[in-house]
Protein backbone atom coordinates (compact mmCIF):
# COMPACT_ATOMS: atom_id res chain seq x y z
CA UNK A 1 0.00 0.00 0.00
CA UNK A 2 1.27 3.08 -0.71
CA UNK A 3 1.20 5.56 1.61
CA UNK A 4 0.29 9.51 1.02
CA UNK A 5 2.77 12.60 2.13
CA UNK A 6 1.63 14.64 5.04
CA UNK A 7 0.63 18.11 3.32
CA UNK A 8 2.52 21.10 4.87
CA UNK A 9 -0.44 22.23 6.63
CA UNK A 10 -0.26 19.14 8.04
CA UNK A 11 2.71 19.02 9.32
CA UNK A 12 3.15 22.40 10.88
CA UNK A 13 0.35 21.56 12.91
CA UNK A 14 1.90 18.31 13.95
CA UNK A 15 5.01 20.80 14.61
CA UNK A 16 2.46 23.34 16.66
CA UNK A 17 0.89 20.49 18.87
CA UNK A 18 4.60 19.52 19.85
CA UNK A 19 5.67 22.61 20.94
CA UNK A 20 2.76 23.03 22.71
CA UNK A 21 3.06 19.54 24.69
CA UNK A 22 6.56 20.96 25.35
CA UNK A 23 5.69 24.16 26.62
CA UNK A 24 3.11 22.42 29.17
CA UNK A 25 5.27 19.65 30.28
CA UNK A 26 7.97 22.69 30.95
CA UNK A 27 5.51 24.52 32.89
CA UNK A 28 4.09 21.75 35.03
CA UNK A 29 7.71 20.99 36.19
CA UNK A 30 7.90 24.77 37.21
CA UNK A 31 4.86 24.29 39.14
CA UNK A 32 5.82 21.47 40.71
CA UNK A 33 9.20 23.39 41.36
CA UNK A 34 7.25 26.32 43.05
CA UNK A 35 5.21 24.18 44.97
CA UNK A 36 7.81 22.07 46.57
CA UNK A 37 10.05 25.12 47.24
CA UNK A 38 7.05 26.00 49.02
CA UNK A 39 6.16 23.75 50.81
CA UNK A 40 10.25 23.41 52.43
CA UNK A 41 9.68 27.16 53.28
CA UNK A 42 6.57 26.30 54.94
CA UNK A 43 8.33 23.47 56.85
CA UNK A 44 11.01 25.60 57.98
CA UNK A 45 8.50 28.45 59.03
CA UNK A 46 6.12 25.88 61.16
CA UNK A 47 9.39 24.49 62.39
CA UNK A 48 10.51 27.62 63.56
CA UNK A 49 7.16 28.59 65.28
CA UNK A 50 7.19 25.07 67.01
CA UNK A 51 10.57 25.19 68.32
CA UNK A 52 9.61 28.81 69.70
CA UNK A 53 6.66 27.61 70.97
CA UNK A 54 8.14 24.73 72.79
CA UNK A 55 10.56 26.94 74.20
CA UNK A 56 8.28 29.62 75.35
CA UNK A 57 6.37 26.99 77.04
CA UNK A 58 9.65 25.48 78.50
CA UNK A 59 10.81 28.94 79.84
CA UNK A 60 7.08 30.59 80.86
CA UNK A 61 6.64 34.38 81.30
CA UNK A 62 9.66 36.30 82.29
CA UNK A 63 7.95 38.06 85.69
CA UNK A 64 10.45 40.00 87.36
CA UNK A 65 10.34 40.03 91.52
CA UNK A 66 9.03 43.62 92.97
CA UNK A 67 11.48 46.23 92.95
CA UNK A 68 14.09 44.38 90.61
CA UNK A 69 16.52 47.34 88.85
CA UNK A 70 18.10 47.26 85.81
CA UNK A 71 18.12 46.63 81.98
CA UNK A 72 14.44 44.39 81.59
CA UNK A 73 14.55 44.21 85.74
CA UNK A 74 16.86 41.47 86.27
CA UNK A 75 19.04 42.53 88.62
CA UNK A 76 18.00 42.41 92.60
CA UNK A 77 19.24 45.73 94.54
CA UNK A 78 19.50 45.44 98.42
CA UNK A 79 20.59 48.24 100.29
CA UNK A 80 19.61 52.44 100.12
CA UNK A 81 19.21 53.38 96.56
CA UNK A 82 21.29 56.92 97.14
CA UNK A 83 24.25 54.30 98.67
CA UNK A 84 27.16 55.95 97.43
CA UNK A 85 29.20 52.26 96.70
CA UNK A 86 27.38 49.71 94.53
CA UNK A 87 28.97 46.32 94.73
CA UNK A 88 27.89 44.09 91.63
CA UNK A 89 27.68 40.26 92.48
CA UNK A 90 27.20 37.52 90.70
CA UNK A 91 25.93 34.04 92.59
CA UNK A 92 24.59 31.03 91.75
CA UNK A 93 23.08 29.13 94.38
CA UNK A 94 24.75 25.67 94.35
CA UNK A 95 28.20 27.40 93.88
CA UNK A 96 30.40 25.94 96.73
CA UNK A 97 32.65 29.27 96.10
CA UNK A 98 29.35 31.20 96.51
CA UNK A 99 28.38 29.80 99.73
CA UNK A 100 32.17 30.27 101.25
CA UNK A 101 32.33 33.18 99.88
CA UNK A 102 29.17 34.31 101.96
CA UNK A 103 30.10 32.74 104.71
CA UNK A 104 33.03 34.83 105.19
CA UNK A 105 30.92 38.33 104.10
CA UNK A 106 27.83 38.07 104.62
CA UNK A 107 27.55 40.05 108.41
CA UNK A 108 30.17 42.81 106.74
CA UNK A 109 27.80 43.47 103.70
CA UNK A 110 24.85 43.54 105.68
CA UNK A 111 26.27 46.22 108.12
CA UNK A 112 27.87 48.07 105.37
CA UNK A 113 23.88 48.42 103.68
CA UNK A 114 22.55 49.07 107.54
CA UNK A 115 25.79 52.00 107.58
CA UNK A 116 24.16 53.52 104.37
CA UNK A 117 27.44 53.18 102.43
CA UNK A 118 26.44 50.91 100.34
CA UNK A 119 24.17 48.73 97.46
CA UNK A 120 24.54 45.19 96.60
CA UNK A 121 23.39 44.31 92.88
CA UNK A 122 22.81 40.54 92.63
CA UNK A 123 22.65 38.35 89.17
CA UNK A 124 21.12 35.62 90.48
CA UNK A 125 22.45 32.93 88.26
CA UNK A 126 21.78 29.24 87.41
CA UNK A 127 24.42 27.59 85.19
CA UNK A 128 25.39 25.12 87.41
CA UNK A 129 22.51 23.37 86.30
CA UNK A 130 23.51 22.97 82.93
CA UNK A 131 27.12 21.86 83.89
CA UNK A 132 26.21 19.12 86.50
CA UNK A 133 22.66 18.24 85.72
CA UNK A 134 19.85 19.14 87.63
CA UNK A 135 17.41 21.71 88.57
CA UNK A 136 18.18 23.01 91.92
CA UNK A 137 19.57 26.29 91.07
CA UNK A 138 16.72 27.54 89.03
CA UNK A 139 14.32 26.50 91.73
CA UNK A 140 16.25 28.10 94.39
CA UNK A 141 16.51 31.34 92.36
CA UNK A 142 12.76 31.22 91.74
CA UNK A 143 12.62 31.14 95.62
CA UNK A 144 15.03 33.93 95.77
CA UNK A 145 12.94 36.34 93.64
CA UNK A 146 9.58 35.25 95.80
CA UNK A 147 11.76 36.31 98.41
CA UNK A 148 12.05 39.44 96.76
CA UNK A 149 8.34 39.88 96.20
CA UNK A 150 8.07 39.36 100.23
CA UNK A 151 10.46 42.30 101.30
CA UNK A 152 12.78 39.54 102.74
CA UNK A 153 15.46 38.49 99.77
CA UNK A 154 18.21 39.49 102.25
CA UNK A 155 17.32 37.10 104.92
CA UNK A 156 16.28 34.05 102.73
CA UNK A 157 19.27 34.68 100.72
CA UNK A 158 21.79 34.39 104.11
CA UNK A 159 19.76 31.44 105.09
CA UNK A 160 20.22 29.85 101.77
CA UNK A 161 23.73 30.31 101.22
CA UNK A 162 23.88 29.03 104.92
CA UNK A 163 22.73 25.66 104.24
CA UNK A 164 24.80 24.77 100.48
CA UNK A 165 24.10 21.53 98.96
CA UNK A 166 26.89 19.10 100.67
CA UNK A 167 28.64 19.53 97.14
CA UNK A 168 28.41 20.62 93.75
CA UNK A 169 26.69 18.06 92.25
CA UNK A 170 23.92 17.79 95.12
CA UNK A 171 20.78 18.86 93.64
CA UNK A 172 19.48 19.25 97.57
CA UNK A 173 17.95 22.83 96.00
CA UNK A 174 15.62 20.97 93.88
CA UNK A 175 13.54 20.61 96.80
CA UNK A 176 11.28 22.78 97.18
CA UNK A 177 10.00 21.15 100.27
CA UNK A 178 13.35 22.02 101.68
CA UNK A 179 13.77 25.62 100.31
CA UNK A 180 10.28 26.40 102.21
CA UNK A 181 11.53 24.91 105.61
CA UNK A 182 14.37 27.04 104.89
CA UNK A 183 12.14 30.35 104.59
CA UNK A 184 10.06 29.20 107.84
CA UNK A 185 12.93 29.82 109.82
CA UNK A 186 12.66 33.52 108.27
CA UNK A 187 9.70 35.43 110.55
CA UNK A 188 7.28 37.37 107.76
CA UNK A 189 8.24 35.29 104.74
CA UNK A 190 6.20 32.27 104.60
CA UNK A 191 2.85 32.98 103.36
CA UNK A 192 0.31 31.33 100.53
CA UNK A 193 1.41 33.62 97.99
CA UNK A 194 5.29 33.04 98.66
CA UNK A 195 4.71 29.66 99.05
CA UNK A 196 2.49 29.88 95.92
CA UNK A 197 5.56 31.37 94.18
CA UNK A 198 8.15 28.60 95.07
CA UNK A 199 5.42 26.01 94.21
CA UNK A 200 4.37 27.07 90.51
CA UNK A 201 8.16 28.62 89.69
CA UNK A 202 6.65 32.27 89.28
CA UNK A 203 10.05 33.32 88.63
CA UNK A 204 11.43 30.60 86.50
CA UNK A 205 11.15 32.27 83.27
CA UNK A 206 12.68 35.50 85.18
CA UNK A 207 15.56 33.18 86.53
CA UNK A 208 16.11 32.21 82.95
CA UNK A 209 16.29 35.18 81.37
CA UNK A 210 19.11 36.46 84.00
CA UNK A 211 21.08 33.51 83.23
CA UNK A 212 20.63 34.42 79.23
CA UNK A 213 21.86 37.62 79.66
CA UNK A 214 25.05 36.23 81.67
CA UNK A 215 25.64 33.66 79.10
CA UNK A 216 25.64 36.84 76.61
CA UNK A 217 28.67 38.39 77.82
CA UNK A 218 32.48 37.47 78.31
CA UNK A 219 33.78 39.67 81.13
CA UNK A 220 32.94 37.40 84.04
CA UNK A 221 33.74 34.38 83.45
CA UNK A 222 33.27 32.73 87.16
CA UNK A 223 31.55 32.41 90.29
CA UNK A 224 31.25 33.93 92.61
CA UNK A 225 32.56 37.31 91.16
CA UNK A 226 32.10 40.62 93.37
CA UNK A 227 32.95 43.79 91.30
CA UNK A 228 33.91 47.26 92.54
CA UNK A 229 33.83 50.13 89.86
CA UNK A 230 34.26 47.35 87.33
CA UNK A 231 37.19 45.07 89.35
CA UNK A 232 36.29 41.79 90.42
CA UNK A 233 37.76 41.68 94.23
CA UNK A 234 37.88 37.96 94.07
CA UNK A 235 40.45 37.78 91.48
CA UNK A 236 42.78 40.10 93.03
CA UNK A 237 45.10 37.27 94.47
CA UNK A 238 47.04 40.43 96.07
CA UNK A 239 44.75 41.19 98.04
CA UNK A 240 42.43 38.07 99.59
CA UNK A 241 38.97 39.87 100.40
CA UNK A 242 38.17 39.53 103.95
CA UNK A 243 35.97 41.08 105.70
CA UNK A 244 38.31 43.69 106.77
CA UNK A 245 39.61 44.81 102.84
CA UNK A 246 35.77 44.84 101.96
CA UNK A 247 35.28 47.42 104.72
CA UNK A 248 38.35 49.36 103.88
CA UNK A 249 37.30 49.43 100.20
CA UNK A 250 34.23 50.48 100.86
CA UNK A 251 34.77 53.01 103.15
CA UNK A 252 37.66 54.68 100.53
CA UNK A 253 35.44 54.63 97.63
CA UNK A 254 32.82 56.23 100.17
CA UNK A 255 35.27 58.97 101.09
CA UNK A 256 35.80 59.49 97.18
CA UNK A 257 32.10 59.99 96.87
CA UNK A 258 31.77 62.23 100.01
CA UNK A 259 34.41 64.71 98.70
CA UNK A 260 32.00 64.72 95.50
CA UNK A 261 29.18 64.94 97.58
CA UNK A 262 27.80 61.79 98.61
CA UNK A 263 27.55 59.54 101.69
CA UNK A 264 30.20 59.04 104.30
CA UNK A 265 30.78 56.65 107.31
CA UNK A 266 28.35 57.90 110.04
Amino acid sequence: MRTTPASPSTARDRLREQRHRQALRTYRLHVAAKCVGLCVALAAVIGVSIALQSRAADEGPVVSPAGAVGDEGLLISVGRKDAPVVLTVYEDARCPGCAQLEKTLHTTVNRLEDEGLLRVEYHVLSFVDRIVGGKGSKVAANALAAAQDAGRFREFHDVLFAHPPAEESSDAFADRDFLLELAGRIPGLRSAGFDEAVAEGTHSGWAKAVQRRFDQQTDVQATPAVLLDGKDLVRDQEHPLTPERLTELVDEAAARKGAAGGTTRP
